[in-house]
C-alpha cells in the first residue's frame, strides 16, 4: 500500500533542492526522500523527478507516492567478497576497497560489488540506511580505484556524513602515478568540468557548463622522466576529478584506460609492467572527518594497493638502472 501526497510550492520553498523539500513537508529523513526520488516516487506534470538536487519553482506541484513500509533493498547479500575493515563502530565503517570492485550495482554488474559485501557484514539493518540500492553508501570510489571509503551503519550517521560531505567537510587526499614529470611541483588545477557530450560515460574541462573543480597536487616522487607520485588533494569532489584533471595538464594517471590511453608518453614508455598496466593507479590515501556522533576528528591513511606498489618498485629499479 501507497500514500500520495502532493506539494504546492509557495514562494518560502523555491530555489530548494527537492529532497530538501519533501523531508521537510512530509516530515521524513532526507534519506528517506532520496530513496522515493531515486526510485521514480515523485513527479512534476506527470514526468518522474529523478534528480536529488532538482531546484524547485515557485507554483510547481510535486505528486509524491511514499510506500507504507520500509523499501526493501534490490540487492542481496554476498558473503564471498572480503573487507579489508579499517575501523568499525556501531555508527560507521571505514574500509579500504580493493580495486577492481564497484562500490553499487550498475550496468555491468552482478551480485559483486561492495554494497553485496557491505549487506552480509553488517546484516539486514543497513538497507534501511540511506538509498536502497546503495545501502550506507555516503561517497564513492571508482571501480578500479583503491583506497578509503567511510561508510554509514544508521540513519543519523548517514544524514550527519552525507551533509558533511556537500559541506566539503571531508578531508581526502589521493596518491597517483602519473605519466611524466610536471613542470610545476606544487599546483592547483581550477576547471570546470561536465559530462562529455560525445561520451556519457566520461567527464571533460568546459570553459562555463558543468561544475567548478580544484585539485591540489604535490609531486612527491619521481622516477627519471617516466612517471611521477603525486598526492592529489580534492578540494571539490566531482566525478572522475582527479583523472580528468591530470589528463587536462598533459600527465594523465598511469594505467587509465578512460582519459590516458593515447596518452604520448605511456606509448613511447619502454617498460612493459608500467606501459601495460590496465587499471589507473589511483589510491584514496587519507580519510579525514568528524565523527558523525561524537563529533571526534577521525584520520585514516592507507598504503597503496600491492599492484600500485610493484609498479613503484619496478619504476625505481628501472629509473635508477637507467641513470648509472
Amino acid at each position: 500500500m501507497t500514500h500520495v501526497h502532493t506539494i504546492l510550492v509557495e514562494h518560502y520553498n523555491a530555489k530548494k533542492r527537492l529532497d530538501v523539500l519533501i523531508s521537510a513537508s512530509l516530515n521524513i529523513s532526507r534519506s528517506k526522500a532520496q530513496c522515493i526520488i531515486s526510485d521514480g516516487g515523485v513527479t512534476l506534470l506527470d514526468t518522474p523527478v529523478l534528480n536529488n538536487s532538482h531546484l524547485t519553482n515557485t507554483g510547481d506541484v510535486y505528486t509524491v507516492t511514499v510506500p507504507d513500509t520500509p523499501q526493501s533493498t534490490s540487492i542481496d547479500p554476498n558473503h564471498d567478497i572480503p573487507l579489508h575493515i579499517i575501523y568499525e563502530d556501531e555508527h560507521i565503517i571505514v574500509i579500504d576497497k580493493a580495486p577492481n570492485i564497484a562500490v553499487h550495482p550498475g550496468h555491468g554488474t552482478k551480485n559483486d560489488t561492495l554494497a553485496h559485501a557491505l549487506l552480509a557484514h553488517c546484516g539486514n539493518a543497513l538497507c534501511a540506511v540511506g538509498n536502497s540500492h546503495r545501502p550506507g553508501i555516503i561517497h564513492r570510489l571508482d571501480k578500479d580505484t583503491s583506497g578509503l571509503m567511510v561508510i554509514a551503519k544508521t540513519e543519523k550517521a548517514y544524514l550527519v556524513l552525507s551533509q558533511a560531505l556537500e559541506e566539503k567537510k571531508f578531508r581526502k587526499e589521493y596518491l597517483a602515478l602519473i605519466w611524466g614529470v610536471p613542470t610545476t611541483k606544487h599546483c592547483f588545477i581550477q576547471t570546470n568540468l561536465d559530462v562529455k557530450r560525445s561520451d556519457k560515460t566520461m567527464m571533460e574541462v568546459t570553459l562555463s557548463r558543468g561544475k567548478h573543480a580544484n585539485t591540489e597536487y604535490i609531486i612527491e616522487k619521481t622516477f627519471g622522466n617516466v612517471a611521477s607520485l603525486a598526492r592529489c588533494i580534492l578540494h571539490t569532489g566531482r566525478t572522475h576529478q582527479i583523472r580528468v584533471h591530470m589528463s587536462h595538464i598533459g600527465h594523465s594517471v598511469v594505467g587509465d584506460q578512460k582519459y590516458g590511453k593515447n596518452n604520448k608518453k605511456s606509448l613511447r614508455c619502454g617498460i612493459p609492467e608500467v606501459r601495460n598496466f590496465k587499471r589507473q593507479a589511483l589510491h584514496a590515501c587519507l580519510l579525514g572527518f568528524h565523527h558523525p556522533c561524537t563529533g571526534e576528528y577521525l584520520c585514516f591513511n592507507s598504503n597503496p594497493a600491492k599492484d600500485i606498489q610493484e609498479l613503484i618498485s619496478i619504476l625505481e629499479k628501472a629509473t635508477s638502472t637507467a641513470s648509472t
